[in-house]
């Protein structure tokens, strides 16, 4: 009988086949310091923790206990960092980073951290994070995840394994989501609206009211009168669209709970490591709210976008500016959403911005 191949941690990561094998090829590599750059949703959180778990067991073996906790996120010897404000403080880096790294690992000779969004990481905070990162704790690693590397972080990026990952394509999420049972129709509109982020398109084919929440930004631009009680209006739709949009997540995460207690059961586990996976779920919905307003954004700046490819040479100046600068608007609107800005006043002073769009 032939052997069934034993299914890989790096499995679970998705069209990022040129960063898989460089992982592959630094299981074993002395370096202590990564860093893992791409966009949100590529893929890169995933990485890391297969990553972790490879550094961890010494295999690539998802079924094994060490991989099956580092891959769900509580694993005692991989700590992972997340901003608790607008950006990852000097306190939050000394504390979780600095302090952390000089510890010993609790179940074997290895401890990752894993810092999330390291480029909002304060001026400060990666002064305090040098030492650390160029003599570290022999049992230490520390994996980096950034969008982007800033000019500003030279210094830790040259003392640093790169890693790229690059975005995955809409066609790609789409022939991943059809594979495992997806409609073909439903899969292409996800795809769309997921941007790159397959874990994200996956809960959104269940949602029902995906098509109702993008029809409401694309609609806005017919609906703006300049106006504050208008704009306001608006704002209030999209508030209660995000809230609804939560529910399929609120779900997933329920699902997840319910999982991780029965395992416990089953088991025999000490704690069942319902409070890590509480706090993540917190963060998780945080992001996905933040996912949700920036496919929203994006569906009402492609409004503009086609509204001025579709004017006459007769068009006035001012009508292609507008629409260029409310392209502009847009994007640094969803910039700062990765910023501990108050989203509703946000928005509200976005749509008092926009011009209104004509009826075709």
């Amino acid at each position: 009988m032939a052997r069934t191949a034993t299914a890989s941690v790096f499995d679970a990561v998705t069209g990022q086949d040129g960063a898989v094998a460089k992982l592959r090829a630094l299981a074993t590599s002395p370096a202590h310091a990564y860093l893992f750059v791409g966009p949100s949703g590529c893929g890169k959180e995933t990485a890391a923790r297969a990553f972790a778990a490879v550094r961890l067991q010494g295999d690539e073996d998802a079924s094994a206990r060490t991989a099956d906790l580092v891959m769900r996120g509580i694993h005692v010897d991989v700590h992972e960092l997340e901003r608790e404000g607008a950006s990852i403080d000097v306190e939050q880096a000394r504390e979780e980073i600095v302090k952390l790294a000089d510890r010993t690992a609790v179940e074997g000779s290895t401890r990752v951290i894993i810092v999330h969004e390291f480029h909002l990481l304060a001026d400060v905070a990666r002064s305090a994070l040098l030492k650390t990162i160029e003599e570290p704790d022999g049992s230490t690693i520390i994996v980096m995840l950034a969008d982007e590397v800033p000019d500003n972080f030279a210094t830790i990026s040259s003392r640093s394994v790169r890693v790229n990952f690059g975005p995955i394509s809409d066609e790609l999420v789409t022939q991943t989501l059809v594979a495992e049972g997806v409609d073909a129709g439903v899969a292409g509109e996800v795809a769309r609206v997921a941007a790159g982020d397959l874990d994200r398109a996956r809960v959104l084919v269940g949602d029902p009211k995906l098509s109702d929440r993008m029809g409401l930004f694309t609609s806005i631009p017919q609906k703006l009168d300049g106006s504050l009680s208008t704009a306001v209006a608006l704002v209030g739709d999209i508030n209660g669209a995000i809230e609804d949009a939560l529910e399929p997540y609120k779900a997933k995460q329920a699902q997840e709970l319910a999982t991780l207690e029965e395992r416990a059961k089953l088991l025999g586990e000490r704690g069942s490591g319902r409070r890590a996976t509480t706090d993540r779920h917190k963060r998780e919905l945080r992001r996905f709210r933040t996912d949700e307003l920036r496919s929203g954004l994006r569906a009402l700046s492609m409004v503009y976008r086609d509204a001025m490819s579709g004017l006459s040479d007769a068009a006035a100046p001012h009508e292609v500016i507008g629409y260029a600068d409310a392209v502009s608007a847009i994007r640094r609107a969803s910039h700062a959403l990765s910023r501990n800005v108050n989203e509703r006043l946000l928005l509200e002073d976005l749509l008092m911005s926009l011009p209104s769009v004509r009826r075709s």
